[in-house]
């Protein structure tokens, strides 16, 4: 898997201040498996630390469950400039992968 699709779906799952707003639902979180997402939050703990990818780990724990429940399930979160700048220097438009508010 790339890193750039993986990347996305952490931008869409942070929640740090400054952040632009992004909704996201349950068919992007169905298109990664747990290996996927351990080694996602690995490459963002690099770029953003523990906290933040604490963090974004836990939304996507609750989004997925959501999802388990509710196939239309949504979640809108904000991604942080350290999280949007390294996405957009491995080449990621979070626009692609989540709708902006």
């Amino acid at each position: 898997m790339k890193l750039p699709a993986l990347a996305a779906l952490a931008t869409c799952l942070s929640l740090p201040a400054y952040a632009e707003k992004v909704t996201i639902g349950c068919p992007l979180v169905a298109q990664y498996s747990d290996n996927d997402i351990n080694y996602l939050i690995g490459e963002v703990r690099s770029v953003v630390g523990d906290q933040e990818a604490g963090r974004i780990y836990a939304h996507y724990l609750d989004l997925r469950n959501a999802c388990r429940v509710n196939g239309d399930a949504v979640r809108t979160v904000t991604v942080s400039p350290t999280l949007r700048d390294w996405l957009a220097q491995n080449g990621v438009d979070i626009r692609r992968f989540a709708r902006r508010l």
